[in-house]
């Protein structure tokens, strides 16, 4: 049985034999006693144990758990003596020197220290206590294996390039300089070159395996250091020899060339792309500083012994702790580093104001979620009610949740809360600068978050097939109380629920007056819909007395009524031989297209009027009474004609809607060079840019382009799955297409089957030959599409100025113009159409059945066909009318 002594070197815990303790502390008294008259010698004496304490722990294992006498003499011979290079003055010094910590009691120098047993601990003189049992020295592998594990002791970021660098036995930086090349140099090099894709394929691959490493791979702290070989060679910044951050005389040191080469080598990179900027950035980040003597020696290859140490030493003046090394040598750095230093309180203050700030917003953007959430609940729940005159807008949510059950009111509550507490906790934490909730908190919320996830979908599923169809009624009501021959219209306002439509019909004399009600809901079925939309609103009509109609501009919702989109468009059907006055407010309710020749008085309220066709005519307005100048040849009305002559309720307005000239399909008058793509199995096809497109249908598939120059050898064709995406290969701010006509390039694509057409940038394109089948039209940023053929369905989305011009027939026809996009579909029929215009757009479509349009912002819809069932609402100065 032999005494073991805990003793610590540089935070290190080991425990020693006694034997193999007296002699580490000889040696350690020598080096103290040799290196004293060195400036800094306390540094290099610590750099000295740290050394020490790598070499004890890679000979420990999880058999061998004690140092041994044996391994203080492998110490020695690898680290060396003070007497193999110490001249003999030299060594007299250094025994006078021991012969003085002797006498006075120290002769171990801060090493010496009693010993202790196996059961018992004290303080020693390496700041060791002893100790009997088992170490505090976690177990290396066992002999012989060789694990993959994330490098906790020597990480950057997660430890993963330092695992990797241990188990390969090669530098960490080497690891982490491939992951950023995957992933920020590869596809820098490859952009804007066939290889582009491939590019961003590796920066995914990195990102994914590192990921993928980093949860895979254990943790662990007490991984050896993979310098134990003596000779082991590492990066690092040379900062005693650097002129800015020390990475140039790093790399000299580390592959043994001249320092000017390397920085010669970075001075034509920063010209030559401006790589070498980022990459100088990215090594002064990721290469630690030759701070120590055995880093120095490390850094050039060199052995760390003792006689290396003094030899350093020796030969270089900036030894470790001299302050002559820093002076002039490196004055970028020095200065960049001094100005740093300076700003830095500055830069905490600016850190903390930022703090606060966003902890402040968290703290009020959770809070109002918080509420939001809170109060949906309550009225889901029924604890608020809907008399408890709480303004939610035109749609009061009650109706909402008239259709909700209370598990699906608690999981929405736990989808939109959830979020809105963790930012509150958030911002709280910013602002205290300490977490307030443990990790426990943390997935316990995550838990419930996901629970309301599940239980929202399922809730929004099964809501959402209650908007599947849309049907609608007309409830017809006769306003037999009002018999005087001059009648009074007045409207009565409100301020709840949904506003309503009026559209005042002209119909013939011998009719009695009548309002109609034209009511459209969503249902799971068409019945449902119809149901849902004869029986869930109500709108008031009073017949004052004989001569005085008051009708409500808002419809309710009955009570217990489900929100199924309800809408109420009304016409009150007057005959052309009554006489009406009109309150201003009712007036109000038309727009100046009611009135002949668009001009409606100006105080309306005063005047007599009576119906012309469909029109509403002043009788005794002067012209002056009149809003706007006279009618002009190409603004006649139709309907003003026809009122006078016969009953014909059309109107025939004539407006320029544009026109997309044909595109130019003569190969040759595009160049003479000529581009074929192999694809096939298409029915997608995606354009981006200014090319001229012919897309035609064919017994096979064809893509092919005519043109001249690089904007022929630039077209870039992509395939993902059933879609292919034409577009340029060189797309920048320097290098557009433009209009240029020697860019154009002419495009033909043939397929037996088109399901999808994108045309974004510019793009002109012809599509014919597609007489069956479903073709959705997506168009943007200017561009323009003649369409040619017979469809089951159509569905055409455009955008920011295109152009569209249709020739052919469809059972249906969904159209969607935003920002004065133009839309000419008269030669064009169809059985059904669903319209919208929004923002200055103008759209002309032929309808036979059915026709929903919705007009917005000084948008135009025009429609011919007759279409026996019309519903459509205009908004602002947005104007729907029906033409021949």
């Amino acid at each position: 049985m032999k005494k073991n002594i805990s003793i610590n070197l540089q935070g290190m815990i080991f425990h020693i034999e006694e034997d193999g303790y007296e002699v580490l502390g000889r040696y350690l008294a020598e080096v103290k006693a040799h290196f004293s008259g060195y400036r800094g010698h306390e540094e290099i004496v610590a750099d000295i144990e740290s050394r020490i304490a790598e070499l004890f722990a890679a000979r420990l294992s999880s058999l061998k758990q004690v140092i041994t006498l044996e391994d203080v003499e492998a110490m020695t011979a690898k680290m060396g003596r003070v007497s193999d290079f110490q001249s003999a003055d030299e060594a007299d010094e250094d025994e006078e020197i021991l012969a003085e910590a002797v006498a006075s009691g120290t002769a171990q120098g801060t090493y010496t220290g009693t010993t202790g047993n196996t059961s018992g601990g004290y303080a020693g003189g390496f700041g060791r206590t002893t100790a009997g049992g088992s170490t505090t020295t976690p177990p290396a592998d066992e002999p012989g294996t060789k694990r993959l594990y994330r490098d906790m002791a020597h990480r950057k970021v997660a430890g993963v390039a330092a695992g990797l660098g241990n188990y390969f036995a090669v530098n960490p930086l080497w690891i982490r300089l491939g992951f950023l090349g995957f992933f920020i140099i590869l596809p820098i090099l490859l952009d804007n070159t066939r290889l582009d894709d491939i590019g961003g394929n590796f920066a995914g691959f990195a990102i994914l395996s590192y990921i993928v490493l980093w949860i895979v791979l254990p943790k662990r702290y007490d991984a050896p250091t993979s310098d134990d070989d003596a000779v082991f060679k590492k990066l690092y910044r040379d900062t005693d020899n650097g002129k800015v951050g020390g990475v140039s005389a790093g790399l000299a040191a580390y592959f043994k060339v001249d320092v000017v080469l390397i920085r010669i080598l970075f001075i034509v990179g920063l010209f030559a792309g401006g790589f070498a900027f980022p990459l100088y950035i990215i090594l002064w980040i990721l290469l630690p500083e030759a701070k120590t003597a055995s880093d120095k020696l490390r850094m050039r290859g060199d052995a760390v012994t003792l006689s290396a140490l003094d030899n350093n030493l020796r030969n270089n003046p900036y030894t470790a702790g001299s302050e002559a090394g820093a002076v002039n040598n490196r004055p970028v750095g020095t200065f960049l580093e001094d100005l740093f230093v300076n700003i830095r309180p500055l830069l905490n203050s600016l850190g903390a104001l930022i703090r606060a700030v966003a902890g402040g917003i968290l703290i009020l953007m959770g809070f109002s979620g918080l509420l939001a959430a809170t109060i949906g609940m309550g009225i889901g729940l029924g604890i608020i009610s809907s008399s408890d005159n709480l303004d939610f807008g035109p749609l009061q949510p009650f109706l909402i949740f008239n259709d909700i059950s209370v598990w699906a009111v608690l999981a929405f509550f736990l989808l939109t809360g959830i979020p809105a507490l963790a930012l509150l906790l958030m911002g709280i934490g910013l602002l205290i600068r300490r977490p307030v909730m443990s990790r426990a908190g943390w997935l316990t919320l995550l838990g419930l978050w996901l629970l309301g996830v599940v239980g929202s979908s399922i809730a929004g599923i099964r809501v959402g097939r209650e908007f599947q169809r849309e049907s609608e009624v007309t409830q017809t009501t006769a306003l037999n109380g009002l018999t005087r021959q001059q009648l009074i219209l007045e409207r009565r306002q409100l301020n709840d629920d949904k506003w309503v439509d009026l559209d005042l019909v002209g119909i013939d004399s011998a009719q009695a007056p009548r309002l109609e009600r034209i009511i459209s809901a969503k249902g799971s079925t068409d019945s449902l819909a119809r149901r849902t939309a004869a029986t869930s609103v109500s709108l008031t009509v009073r017949v004052l007395n004989d001569s005085t109609l008051s009708v409500d501009d808002h419809f309710t919702y009955k009570t217990s009524a489900r929100f199924r989109d309800q809408h109420m468009q009304l016409r009150l059907l007057m005959p052309r031989d009554r006489k009406f006055r009109m309150s201003e407010t009712f007036a109000d309710w038309l727009s100046e297209d009611d009135f002949v020749n668009e001009r409606e008085p100006y105080h309306p309220e005063k005047f007599v009027y009576r119906m012309v066709g469909n029109k509403v005519e002043c009788i005794n307005c002067t012209e002056a009474d009149l809003r706007g100048g006279p009618d002009s040849d190409d603004e006649n009305n139709e309907d003003y004609e026809s009122g006078r002559n016969d009953n014909d309720d059309d109107n025939d307005i004539n407006l320029s809607f544009g026109s997309v000239e044909p595109i130019n399909t003569d190969e040759s008058s595009y160049g003479s060079e000529r581009q074929r793509f192999d694809e096939t199995d298409f029915d997608h096809v995606s354009v981006v840019g200014g090319y001229h497109v012919v897309v035609r249908q064919g017994s096979s598939y064809s893509v092919r382009a005519a043109g001249d120059g690089r904007a022929l050898r630039d077209i870039k064709v992509e395939r993902d799955g059933r879609e292919i995406t034409i577009s340029p290969r060189n797309r920048d701010l320097f290098d557009s297409r433009g209009n240029n006509d020697t860019d154009e390039v002419l495009l033909i694509i043939e397929t037996p089957e088109l399901n999808d057409l994108s045309l974004v940038g510019g793009t002109k394109a012809e599509v014919n030959g597609f007489n069956s089948g479903n073709l959705r039209v997506q168009q943007a940023g200017g561009s323009q599409l003649r369409f040619r053929g017979d469809l089951r369905e159509l569905k055409l989305e455009l955008a920011g100025g295109c152009q569209a011009a249709l020739q052919g027939s469809a059972d249906n026809l969904e159209i969607s113009g935003t920002g004065a996009c133009e839309v000419a579909a008269d030669d064009f029929t169809a059985r059904r159409a669903d319209v919208d215009a929004i923002g200055a757009s103008k759209i002309r479509v032929r309808v036979t059945d059915e026709l929903k349009a919705d007009a917005v912002g000084a948008s135009l819809i025009e429609y011919s066909g007759k279409p026996q069932n019309v519903r459509r609402e205009a908004i602002g100065a947005a104007s729907i009318r029906a033409v021949d």
